[in-house]
């Protein structure tokens, strides 16, 4: 099997052993509560979301550690192991990503008052060992963030998300610049890469469930998200743009 066709098996497979896991609860119980569960909404969102969290993730989970052990030996086919082990950490981020989108969907938000400036050196604390390991370093400039109204814990989790993937998209040895600037209706953040890359933009804005949850959040928030591509522009920035709304609308 080809390298490209790695994903798309794997890919293939949990959805199969996932299927399988589902059929086994449904036969394991009696018709009418069968039936009532077909037909709820809430009991199909739970059943999906224990199939993602542990049915799916399990094999995935399995196979890196049994890679991990086999790093200790002096093995020939090391390139083939790489190769496995980089196809299941990228089914487990997917999967994570599916799971985490399904969850946004019945997230109950609970806007309160939230200190911009506190959540985003949060962010960047959190993801400043990943930055290390891969080569890229942060500058913000300094200046204070007005307050904004929203979900803290869904804002966190989605400006981590942004910093993580920015990581990930960019070559080593680039410079990752956090702006941000206040204004009366809200706040605009800036995630730019230094110099511009054309393929790290390109990567960074392949669509996703990542991507599309953290679109939903920021939409939930009345503002925008959207990957800033440089189109060969030698001044074009590339990397996110992040807009939300001081006081959102309900």
């Amino acid at each position: 099997m080809k390298a490209s066709r790695l994903p798309r098996a794997g890919l293939a497979v949990a959805l199969w052993l996932g299927g399988r896991w589902l059929a086994r609860c449904l036969r394991g119980r009696p018709v009418g509560q069968r039936r009532a569960d077909v037909r709820d909404p809430d009991a199909v969102h739970g059943m999906l979301l224990q199939v993602l969290g542990h049915d799916l993730r399990a094999p995935n989970a399995s196979l890196l550690a049994w890679l991990e052990l086999r790093r200790t030996r002096d093995q020939a086919d090391a390139a083939l192991l790489a190769q496995v082990g980089g196809h299941a950490r990228r089914s487990l981020c997917q999967i994570d990503d599916l799971n985490r989108l399904l969850r946004e969907t019945r997230h109950a938000y609970r806007m309160r008052r939230i200190a911009m400036e506190s959540l985003l050196d949060e962010a960047l604390d959190r993801v400043w060992t990943l930055a290390s390991e891969a080569g890229i370093r942060f500058e913000r400039p300094a200046g204070r963030l007005p307050r904004l109204g929203g979900d803290q814990a869904m804002l966190a989790q989605t400006l981590e998300w942004l910093l993580t993937s920015a990581i990930g998209a960019a070559a080593r040895g680039t410079a990752l610049r956090v702006t941000c600037r206040g204004h009366a209706g809200g706040l605009a953040l800036w995630l730019a890469f230094d110099p511009a890359d054309d393929e790290s933009a390109a990567r960074l804005a392949q669509p996703g469930p990542a991507l599309l949850c953290a679109q939903r959040v920021v939409a939930r928030h009345g503002g925008v998200l959207v990957p800033l591509q440089p189109m060969g522009q030698a001044a074009a920035p590339a990397g996110w743009y992040l807009w939300l709304r001081r006081r959102p609308r309900p």
